[in-house]
């Protein structure tokens, strides 16, 4: 630990002490500075009324400890886990997790927990037998003529699922660090929502449900996603019933 007590921290050279946050949290040096004004409050307020105890520290130490313990064995476990999987490329699961993986805000371990959940993928047929089961719908509290705005997700139905899937939707309507959208076509479409009165949660839930339906698609055609505009997706929608159609007719008249 390069600073185990307030005293330390307040010694700490400014700059430097940001640098380290910036890189420990891999956050940009305005948040860095945000959080090291924090620090040093609690630090200021920690000395005051003797909280600089050894056996506080002591303690701390301990608990840092075991943290980089069980992250050490996470990681030994995920290496493994990948290291499983390089092996064994032929095998469907991993052809599915890899396009799962071609969708932005689903990594690795996302992708992995979502076809356990989901198991054999032929099963569902509609891409809503898969949102129904995932069970990501929004419950509102209703009465007569009365109708709540407390929105709440249904705790029906796979709860990791449900979780990677929301976890994804967060990420989708997100920006980087840049300020760049993660995924335009996702972030527009939840601030329609918003802008149309939704709650919150329902413009979430709506995101989710735009998730599970590229899941399906993805999964049903066995090909990495691309990230298409409403748009695109009409244009090349009709380009292939034109495409379609003339086929059609050259066949009939060659008949």
């Amino acid at each position: 630990m390069t600073f185990p007590s307030p005293e330390d921290l307040l010694k700490a050279d400014r700059d430097e002490l940001i640098h380290q946050i910036a890189k420990s949290s891999r956050r940009k040096l305005s948040t860095a500075k945000k959080k090291y004004d924090r620090l040093i409050q609690a630090a200021t307020q920690a000395k005051s009324f003797g909280a600089g105890v050894q056996t506080n520290f002591y303690l701390i130490q301990e608990f840092i400890s075991f943290i980089e313990f069980y992250y050490k064995k996470m990681e030994a476990l995920l290496q493994q886990m990948m290291s499983l999987f390089e092996e064994n490329q032929e095998e469907q699961i991993i052809e599915q997790l890899r396009l799962l993986e071609s969708i932005k805000g689903i990594g690795f371990l996302s992708a992995l927990t979502l076809m356990c959940e989901i198991g054999d993928f032929t099963a569902f047929k509609k891409p809503k037998q898969l949102f129904a089961y995932f069970r990501l719908d929004p419950s509102v509290n209703q009465s007569g003529n009365f109708n709540g705005f407390r929105i709440k997700i249904s705790k029906r139905g796979s709860r990791l699922a449900r979780r990677v899937i929301h976890m994804v939707a967060v990420q989708s309507i997100g920006t980087t660090k840049n300020g760049v959208p993660k995924n335009p076509v996702l972030r527009e479409f939840y601030f329609k929502k918003c802008q149309s009165g939704k709650p919150k949660m329902v413009a979430l839930g709506a995101v989710s449900h735009k998730i599970c339906n590229i899941i399906f698609a993805v999964l049903r055609d066995r090909k990495p996603y691309v990230l298409k505009t409403p748009e695109e997706h009409r244009n090349s929608y009709v380009s292939t019933q034109v495409s379609n159609t003339i086929f059609e007719f050259y066949l009939n008249v060659r008949i």
